[in-house]
């Protein structure tokens, strides 16, 4: 005989015989349906141990009665997790990738309603808030786009001075560096490494400030959060874009002379001469110039869109940073190649 109290309910159970087992419910002052579910539970319980009988004995009338209603309505077969088939997992997919383009469209068109209400009313811009990010996205990432373009044009230069020192066109690797790096390298390295750096830390900040509910305080106060949040860092990254690109130019470029004058005897002063005779290098420099705001937009505005997407807790914030980053360097690579294409229609 099994004892049933209300102490009894959640501990372990003791070493019982197959034959039979009697649950004893003579000592229970109340029950409810929790109760009730509990012992219906148990009785599942010793069943699925191999116990062969399982009664149920002392109990009121009203306590059975309970139990009854409870065992008409409860199903002690937990069912089966169903796994959603291929068709079902791609319609699924299809929709959150669809319900996240809505989203984003949406914010981009918040992001351009309060831009405009900055162009109708230049007070309202927040200069100090510009500046800052200004000084966070463009000065302090001055090293890392410097250094990278630097190697880039080192990479470049090295291994397309080979092949071209065996037929003795040396010079040509100042085309072959100011072309590569003017037109795709510059601009490209330089949104990769804002995707990483500043558009993940846009999308870090704003998702904290969603956790900690201070987007809820500044709606609250009648306070646009885009406007607060998001326009100074479009602006800011709007003007830094292009003053990073030339510097990477200039890196880039710098490598390849420290490259063709080590290995391959073009000296400074011819890498210098040749340069502005290259094949379209005037044309070079401002395709990849052109692609500055372009970058800036995707780049802020992903980031952005995803800190406000956050919800729930810091798991949430490194998902919506991972998003961030994916989704940023994935439409950089395709808007450079949609720019290759109508480059080249173009004759540039």
């Amino acid at each position: 005989m099994f004892c049933l109290n209300e102490n009894t309910l959640e501990t372990d159970l003791p070493a019982l015989p197959a034959e039979g087992v009697v649950i004893d419910g003579h000592k229970l002052v109340s029950l409810d349906t929790v109760g009730a579910r509990a012992v219906l539970d148990l009785r599942f319980r010793l069943q699925r141990a191999g116990i062969g009988r399982v009664d149920l004995e002392g109990f009121s009338d009203r306590h059975r009665h309970l139990l009854s209603l409870v065992q008409d309505e409860a199903v002690d077969v937990i069912p089966a997790i169903q796994r959603p088939g291929l068709l079902e997992y791609v319609g699924r997919s299809t929709l959150a990738i669809l319900s996240d383009m809505l989203a984003y469209l949406a914010f981009i068109g918040s992001l351009t309603l309060q831009a405009l209400q900055w162009l109708l009313d230049p007070r309202r811009v927040r200069l100090r808030a510009v500046l800052t990010e200004m000084q966070t996205a463009g000065v302090h990432a001055l090293f890392i786009v410097g250094l990278l373009s630097f190697l880039m044009g080192v990479v470049i230069a090295y291994q397309g001075g080979d092949p071209l020192d065996e037929y003795g066109a040396n010079i040509y690797i100042v085309d072959l560096v100011g072309l590569t790096i003017l037109r795709e390298i510059a601009p490209l390295v330089t949104a990769i490494i804002m995707a990483g750096r500043t558009g993940s830390a846009y999308t870090a900040e704003i998702g904290a400030m969603r956790i900690t509910e201070e987007v809820d305080a500044l709606r609250s106060l009648a306070i646009q959060p885009v406007e607060i949040l998001a326009l100074p860092k479009l602006v800011a990254m709007l003007l830094v874009m292009p003053l990073l690109i030339v510097f990477a130019d200039l890196a880039g470029l710098a490598g390849g002379v420290v490259v063709s004058d080590l290995l391959f005897g073009v000296t400074l002063e011819s890498y210098l001469e040749r340069l502005p005779q290259t094949f379209l290098m005037p044309s070079s420099f401002w395709v990849g110039l052109i692609k500055a705001p372009v970058y800036a937009l995707i780049i802020t505005s992903i980031g952005c869109h995803q800190g406000f997407q956050v919800r729930g807790g810091a798991t949430s914030v490194g998902y919506a940073t991972t998003r961030s980053v994916v989704q940023s360097i994935f439409l950089v690579i395709v808007v450079d190649a949609l720019f290759s294409i109508l480059f080249n229609k173009l004759d540039l």
